[in-house]
């Protein structure tokens, strides 16, 4: 094969290589001639692309471009190439991803797809991250995937482009049966490199929601991932993961994300810190803590530092302390907030440090019970607990500024996102009970009883009390006259703490349906036509 730039016109050595590269499909040699980011070569390399493009403003000054793609299409054999159509050769000057979907040569196209939208991503990160370069007018007034009316980013935007290069690898060569392993001209090779580009730039826009039809597609038509390189399963599982973890789906997020974790190569530690990142938060959000042998790895330093405190806390059943190491003014709280973790950590382990001060007031004030008499803890004392910890979250909100509710002299605790909403009725005249907005309700609100009632109240530490029975995070029942939560049958199960506090962890893994988890399609999960496998059993008969 005769090297670029050798002989002279530089045009005929550049046309005859890429030709002898489509006729070999030999996609990464193409990939290697055709060079958007001239400035990043080398000077021994810039030297061929600089003589070429002389010589084509000496030959084909601007405005003879139909001159240029003639003589481009002089060389393509119709015989040869007639599969290959006038319309392949335009869009390999002007649109890869149309190239893509041709159905003999379009497999070479992958690596450059691949290495243009790498380009793309770096102007389109450049272009968001300083606006000022750009008019805003030069946004794409469009939809977004989920139909919603809007500017797109130029990063969702390079997105899209991928996406419908994706669609194409997905769509394959007509006739092959997706069961089986693609070959080198199969354009199913590039399925998860075109769908992790694309899945990079989602999640950089925080879009990554929109990554919904992509796993769903992949679902009914992919091979299964085992028949890809390492590197694409795991680049594929991580964002599969925290597809699943943005979604709360914890049970989804956390097999997924312990494969990625144990297939990453062990000298990969950046990867293997990001991915055990979410698989911490998954699993932490399940109940599950990480083992001391996990976080004395190299690539947990930075994960122990931050999740060990947080473990503790909801260990220790620390109500205030829980709210203060995840508020957003602290510093722990701005650190998973930039990893978007912030929220599903507040919402999901909330409920847990609430059973843990449970369990810690029944060790400590609870009955436990004699012989045919019911172990039983009088929830006044959860309440008073709750109560004594978190004034200290209110000391740390008011160091910072924040404020609350003065009730008697004494600070009454208000949920941040409630705040000021007080002052904000008064200003809009918005009234709570009709739902509606009036002139003549500015200023007239006047914050109820119930506004600055002792917080938590015995309803409240009540609906924690039964929502933990109804997810079977605590066994027993709970008596709303002389509140109360009651252990049975605790002697012939250990004794009440055994019996009336399950592990967290296998209580939420036995609610586990054991369906496969969307978006991941594994060899057992595929049924004799390449469809998911449905499971049926105890399913009622049609028309019951």
């Amino acid at each position: 094969m005769p090297a670029f730039g050798v002989t002279t016109p530089v045009l005929d050595s550049f046309l005859v290589v890429i030709l002898d590269s489509i006729r070999s499909k030999n996609g990464q040699r193409i990939t290697e001639l055709i060079q958007l980011d001239f400035d990043s070569l080398p000077p021994d390399r810039q030297k061929p692309y600089a003589d070429l493009n002389s010589e084509l403003s000496r030959c084909y000054p601007v405005g003879n471009d139909a001159d240029l793609v003639t003589r481009c299409q002089r060389d393509l054999s119709w015989d040869e190439f007639g599969t290959f159509s006038i319309s392949f050769a335009e869009s390999i000057v002007h649109q890869c991803v149309i190239a893509l979907g041709d159905s003999k040569y379009g497999v070479i196209m992958i690596p450059i797809v691949l290495s243009f939208s790498r380009t793309l991503a770096t102007i389109a990160t450049n272009l968001d991250r300083n606006p000022s370069l750009v008019k805003s007018d030069n946004l794409v007034a469009t939809q977004d995937t989920e139909g919603a009316p809007g500017k797109v980013s130029f990063v969702e935007d390079a997105a899209n482009v991928l996406r419908d290069a994706f669609i194409k690898c997905l769509a394959g060569s007509p006739g092959v049966q997706r069961t089986s392993r693609p070959a080198a001209d199969d354009k199913r090779v590039g399925i998860y490199l075109t769908a992790n580009s694309c899945l990079k730039l989602l999640t950089q826009c925080r879009k990554l929601r929109n990554a919904q039809q992509m796993f769903s597609s992949i679902d009914a038509q992919s091979p299964p991932l085992s028949f890809y390189p390492a590197a694409q399963r795991v680049t594929y599982l991580y964002y599969l993961g925290r597809y699943h973890f943005a979604n709360n789906h914890f049970l989804r997020a956390q097999p997924v994300l312990q494969k990625a974790y144990e297939q990453c190569h062990r000298q990969a530690i950046k990867h293997r810190r990001l991915i055990l990142i979410y698989l911490t938060a998954s699993n932490i959000c399940l109940g599950r803590f990480p083992s001391p042998t996990l976080l004395s790895r190299s690539e947990a330093a930075e994960v122990g530092s931050r999740f060990l405190p947080l473990c503790k806390i909801i260990q220790a059943g620390d109500l205030g302390r829980f709210h203060q190491y995840l508020d957003l003014t602290s510093e722990s709280g701005e650190w998973f907030l930039k990893r978007s973790i912030l929220l599903q950590l507040r919402d999901r382990c909330e409920i847990i440090v609430w059973r843990s001060l449970i369990r810690k007031t029944f060790l400590f004030s609870g009955y436990m019970g004699e012989e045919k008499k019911v172990p039983f803890l009088r929830l006044n004392y959860v309440r008073d607990a709750a109560a004594w910890a978190l004034p200290r979250y209110r000391g740390g909100l008011l160091s910072h500024g924040l404020g609350s509710q003065a009730v008697n002299g004494e600070e009454t605790y208000i949920d941040p996102e409630f705040r000021e909403l007080d002052a904000a009725i008064n200003e809009t005249g918005f009234d709570p009970e009709s739902g509606q907005y009036d002139d003549q309700y500015i200023g007239q609100h006047t914050p109820s009883s119930q506004d600055t009632a002792e917080f938590p109240t015995m309803t409240e530490v009540e609906s924690v009390v039964l929502s933990l029975i109804q997810q079977g995070l605590l066994r027993g029942f709970a008596l709303h006259t002389n509140p109360r939560f009651a252990i049975p049958g605790s002697q012939k199960a250990g004794g009440p703490m055994k019996a009336g506090f399950p592990k967290v962890w296998k209580v939420i893994k036995s609610k586990e349906s054991g369906d496969p988890v969307p978006g991941w399609v594994e060899e057992g999960n595929l049924g004799s036509e390449g469809g998911r496998v449905v499971r049926i059993v105890g399913a009622r008969p049609a028309g019951a």
